[in-house]
Protein backbone atom coordinates (compact mmCIF):
# COMPACT_ATOMS: atom_id res chain seq x y z
CA UNK A 1 0.00 0.00 0.00
CA UNK A 2 2.87 2.31 1.30
CA UNK A 3 4.90 1.54 -2.09
CA UNK A 4 1.41 2.01 -4.58
CA UNK A 5 1.04 5.69 -3.36
CA UNK A 6 4.73 6.35 -3.16
CA UNK A 7 4.95 5.37 -7.21
CA UNK A 8 1.58 7.59 -7.44
CA UNK A 9 -1.56 5.92 -7.36
CA UNK A 10 -4.32 7.76 -6.42
CA UNK A 11 -1.90 11.07 -6.11
CA UNK A 12 -3.36 11.31 -2.27
CA UNK A 13 0.43 11.22 -0.86
CA UNK A 14 1.41 14.68 -0.88
CA UNK A 15 4.30 13.22 -3.15
CA UNK A 16 4.33 15.87 -5.85
CA UNK A 17 7.42 16.58 -6.05
CA UNK A 18 7.99 20.08 -8.56
CA UNK A 19 4.61 21.04 -9.00
CA UNK A 20 3.68 23.81 -8.81
CA UNK A 21 -0.27 22.62 -7.40
CA UNK A 22 -3.70 23.20 -8.49
CA UNK A 23 -5.17 20.63 -11.01
CA UNK A 24 -3.10 17.31 -11.39
CA UNK A 25 -5.24 17.02 -15.00
CA UNK A 26 -8.11 14.24 -13.01
CA UNK A 27 -11.19 15.91 -11.82
CA UNK A 28 -14.23 14.39 -10.74
CA UNK A 29 -13.98 10.95 -12.56
CA UNK A 30 -10.76 9.87 -10.60
CA UNK A 31 -12.71 9.61 -7.69
CA UNK A 32 -12.23 5.54 -7.28
CA UNK A 33 -8.23 6.21 -7.27
CA UNK A 34 -8.82 7.34 -3.25
CA UNK A 35 -8.93 3.48 -2.48
CA UNK A 36 -5.39 3.43 -3.04
CA UNK A 37 -4.40 6.60 -1.18
CA UNK A 38 -2.49 6.58 1.97
CA UNK A 39 -5.11 8.81 3.87
CA UNK A 40 -8.43 6.24 2.49
CA UNK A 41 -6.19 3.37 3.97
CA UNK A 42 -5.14 5.28 7.12
CA UNK A 43 -8.65 6.14 8.05
CA UNK A 44 -9.99 3.42 7.18
CA UNK A 45 -8.17 0.96 8.61
CA UNK A 46 -8.19 3.09 11.92
CA UNK A 47 -11.77 3.28 11.60
CA UNK A 48 -12.49 -0.71 11.14
CA UNK A 49 -9.95 -1.76 14.14
CA UNK A 50 -11.80 0.74 16.54
CA UNK A 51 -15.18 -0.10 15.32
CA UNK A 52 -14.49 -3.62 15.13
CA UNK A 53 -13.29 -3.32 18.90
CA UNK A 54 -15.72 -1.95 19.90
CA UNK A 55 -18.45 -4.14 18.43
CA UNK A 56 -16.60 -6.88 19.86
CA UNK A 57 -16.09 -5.65 23.09
CA UNK A 58 -19.72 -4.40 23.99
CA UNK A 59 -21.89 -5.78 21.60
CA UNK A 60 -23.10 -9.03 22.93
CA UNK A 61 -23.10 -12.57 21.35
CA UNK A 62 -25.49 -11.21 18.96
CA UNK A 63 -23.12 -7.93 17.19
CA UNK A 64 -20.02 -9.87 17.42
CA UNK A 65 -20.76 -12.58 14.22
CA UNK A 66 -21.40 -9.43 12.30
CA UNK A 67 -18.56 -7.17 13.86
CA UNK A 68 -16.57 -7.97 10.69
CA UNK A 69 -19.04 -6.55 8.38
CA UNK A 70 -19.89 -3.25 9.88
CA UNK A 71 -16.38 -2.92 10.67
CA UNK A 72 -15.32 -2.91 6.96
CA UNK A 73 -18.78 -0.51 6.11
CA UNK A 74 -17.52 1.91 8.36
CA UNK A 75 -13.73 1.64 7.56
CA UNK A 76 -14.56 1.79 3.84
CA UNK A 77 -17.27 4.90 4.64
CA UNK A 78 -14.21 6.34 6.57
CA UNK A 79 -12.11 6.08 4.07
CA UNK A 80 -14.03 7.77 1.46
CA UNK A 81 -15.31 10.69 3.19
CA UNK A 82 -11.54 11.39 4.97
CA UNK A 83 -9.95 11.03 1.35
CA UNK A 84 -12.81 13.42 -0.56
CA UNK A 85 -11.95 16.03 2.44
CA UNK A 86 -8.92 16.23 2.08
CA UNK A 87 -9.21 16.37 -1.81
CA UNK A 88 -11.77 19.32 -1.01
CA UNK A 89 -9.51 21.00 1.16
CA UNK A 90 -6.67 21.01 -0.88
CA UNK A 91 -8.52 22.92 -3.93
CA UNK A 92 -8.35 25.68 -1.84
CA UNK A 93 -5.74 28.12 -2.95
CA UNK A 94 -4.12 29.74 -0.11
CA UNK A 95 -2.57 33.59 0.09
CA UNK A 96 -4.61 34.88 -2.81
CA UNK A 97 -7.19 37.48 -2.25
CA UNK A 98 -10.86 35.80 -3.65
CA UNK A 99 -13.47 38.21 -5.56
CA UNK A 100 -10.52 41.45 -5.80
CA UNK A 101 -12.97 43.32 -7.87
CA UNK A 102 -15.34 43.94 -3.97
CA UNK A 103 -12.03 45.59 -2.75
CA UNK A 104 -11.74 48.42 -5.07
CA UNK A 105 -13.50 51.19 -4.12
CA UNK A 106 -12.83 50.45 -0.03
CA UNK A 107 -10.85 52.46 2.10
CA UNK A 108 -8.09 51.28 4.44
CA UNK A 109 -4.87 52.43 6.51
CA UNK A 110 -1.73 52.05 5.71
CA UNK A 111 0.84 50.32 8.15
CA UNK A 112 4.15 50.70 6.32
CA UNK A 113 5.01 53.61 4.23
CA UNK A 114 4.64 53.75 0.34
CA UNK A 115 7.28 56.12 -1.47
CA UNK A 116 7.62 55.84 -5.66
CA UNK A 117 8.83 52.21 -6.67
CA UNK A 118 8.70 50.46 -3.42
CA UNK A 119 5.85 48.64 -1.78
CA UNK A 120 4.27 48.92 1.35
CA UNK A 121 1.60 47.39 3.39
CA UNK A 122 -2.54 48.25 3.76
CA UNK A 123 -4.90 47.19 6.39
CA UNK A 124 -8.85 46.91 5.56
CA UNK A 125 -11.21 46.71 7.92
CA UNK A 126 -13.45 43.14 7.20
CA UNK A 127 -17.63 43.91 7.78
CA UNK A 128 -18.16 41.65 11.11
CA UNK A 129 -15.12 42.16 12.62
CA UNK A 130 -11.90 41.26 11.26
CA UNK A 131 -9.42 42.64 8.84
CA UNK A 132 -7.30 41.73 6.04
CA UNK A 133 -3.52 42.88 5.21
CA UNK A 134 -2.29 43.12 1.86
CA UNK A 135 0.92 44.32 -0.08
CA UNK A 136 0.13 48.09 -1.42
CA UNK A 137 1.91 50.27 -3.71
CA UNK A 138 1.20 53.85 -5.86
CA UNK A 139 1.39 54.73 -8.98
CA UNK A 140 2.20 58.30 -8.22
CA UNK A 141 1.83 59.73 -4.65
CA UNK A 142 4.20 58.92 -1.79
CA UNK A 143 2.46 58.14 1.39
CA UNK A 144 3.12 57.52 4.78
CA UNK A 145 2.27 54.93 8.03
CA UNK A 146 -1.44 55.95 9.02
CA UNK A 147 -2.37 57.67 5.83
CA UNK A 148 -5.91 56.62 4.99
CA UNK A 149 -5.93 55.40 1.39
CA UNK A 150 -8.55 54.32 -0.91
CA UNK A 151 -8.06 51.14 -3.16
CA UNK A 152 -8.14 51.91 -6.96
CA UNK A 153 -6.62 48.41 -8.79
CA UNK A 154 -5.95 45.23 -7.75
CA UNK A 155 -3.32 43.62 -9.31
CA UNK A 156 -2.65 39.90 -8.09
CA UNK A 157 -2.16 40.38 -4.75
CA UNK A 158 -0.98 43.74 -4.53
CA UNK A 159 -3.93 46.79 -3.99
CA UNK A 160 -2.96 49.76 -5.96
CA UNK A 161 -3.94 52.88 -3.93
CA UNK A 162 -4.62 56.33 -3.95
CA UNK A 163 -4.70 59.15 -1.03
CA UNK A 164 -8.29 58.85 0.80
CA UNK A 165 -10.84 61.11 0.21
CA UNK A 166 -9.88 62.57 3.88
CA UNK A 167 -6.21 63.07 3.37
CA UNK A 168 -7.07 64.76 -0.24
CA UNK A 169 -8.65 67.71 1.79
CA UNK A 170 -5.71 68.22 4.18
Amino acid sequence: MLIASMVGFGHDADAHVGDAGGDHGHGESSSWLALFGVRFWSFGSAFFGLCGLLLHQFGGDGLRSVAPAVAAAVGLVAGLVASATFRLLSRETVGQVKETAALIGREGTLLLPIDRGQRGKVRLAQPGGGHVDMVAESDDDVLATGATVLIVEVRGNVAVVARGPAERSR
